[in-house]
């Protein structure tokens, strides 16, 4: 979120996170900016495919070690990643060569 947030600062776009670490209040004013489309890129945990996560028009979906997710949460990805663009990333050299 820090390194989004500083290389983009120059730009015209809104940089928002979501974990645990957030109280009850920042998180539903996230939420909220998100499904109104007020929030252009957000970083976040297993937290983003909660069921109360609801975006405007997501067009690009980046997923960070996939391996490690619950099969719940991969299966929610496997539904978001039906219209939107994506790119998987993942630690072990072989299979991220081959994704690219």
């Amino acid at each position: 979120y820090k390194t989004f947030t500083e290389r983009l600062k120059d730009f015209p776009v809104t940089v928002d996170y979501l974990n645990r670490f957030r109280t009850a209040k920042e998180r539903r004013t996230t939420l909220e900016e998100l499904e109104n489309g007020r929030v252009d890129i957000v970083i976040g945990t297993h937290q983003l495919v909660n069921k109360a996560v609801k975006f405007k028009d997501l067009g690009l979906l980046v997923v960070d070690e996939e391996q490690k997710f619950g099969v719940a949460v991969k299966d929610k990805l496997k539904t978001i990643k039906e219209n939107v663009d994506t790119l998987t990333l993942t630690a072990t050299p072989i299979p991220r060569t081959l994704q690219f």
